[in-house]
């Protein structure tokens, strides 16, 4: 079973027709979001299907900006807080995968599409100096099958993330190679780190895939270019 019709939901659809597999793809995207009727639409689909479904294993997507102490707590965190807390307090089988961002979402609202649009418009823009930690969706599906065919870390909250991470002024010059302009931006210093915490073991992880220096650009390439 699948709920949501957006880009998570596409890539987990071998699911759709599961019925031991609940894939909840139907949360707020945006972690910059802000209005309460979004998160309260997320809380009541989700309260509605584990409601509908107490015996089928739920899997919840939530964030890795949990360790990105560069900016302050905000709404969309503590709301992911919030349905984590509900998941292991009333699910009985439930996989919590924590990830970055997505490499393949065009929405401006989000680092890589509003960058892509800034970029290839030429258009000005500020860029803090900071790290991210992105993957693409085969990289998110691939790990996630896995755990979940053989049940590893069920009932356990999992970070999902490429193990190096990125400056966004270097995902910047990627973009810049790819659309073949040179960028209109502001560089502004921002103190902080992103540190995500290893939760998943790394036996598990070298089976699946291999650490490649050109990860970043090569996927933002395939994705964008």
């Amino acid at each position: 079973m699948v709920v949501g019709n957006g880009l998570l939901s596409h890539i987990f659809k071998e699911y759709k027709n599961s019925d031991e597999i609940i894939i909840f793809a139907s949360g707020v995207s945006n972690s910059s979001e802000k209005r309460e009727f979004e998160f309260q639409r997320e809380k009541s689909k989700l309260f509605e299907i584990i409601e509908r479904n107490p015996k089928k294993t739920l899997i919840y997507f939530s964030t890795c900006a949990f360790y990105d102490n560069y900016f302050d707590e905000s709404p969309y965190l503590i709301h992911k807080r919030q349905m984590e807390k509900f998941i292991i307090a009333n699910v009985q089988n439930y996989y919590i995968f924590r990830i970055p961002q997505i490499i393949g979402s065009k929405n401006t609202n989000q680092l890589l599409g509003f960058l892509d649009h800034k970029i290839k418009n030429k258009e000005e823009f500020v860029l803090f100096d900071i790290e991210r930690n992105l993957i693409d969706f085969e990289f998110l599906l691939t790990v996630s099958k896995y755990l979940i065919s053989k049940k590893f870390y069920l009932n356990k909250i999992s970070n999902i993330f490429y193990p190096i991470n990125v400056k966004v002024i270097d995902i910047v010059s990627f973009f810049e190679q790819i659309h073949n302009v040179k960028s209109n931006h502001i560089v502004k210093e921002k103190k902080g780190s992103l540190i995500i915490e290893k939760t998943i073991n790394d036996e598990i992880l070298s089976k699946l895939f291999q650490v490649r220096a050109n990860y970043y650009k090569d996927k933002l390439v395939e994705y964008y270019g």
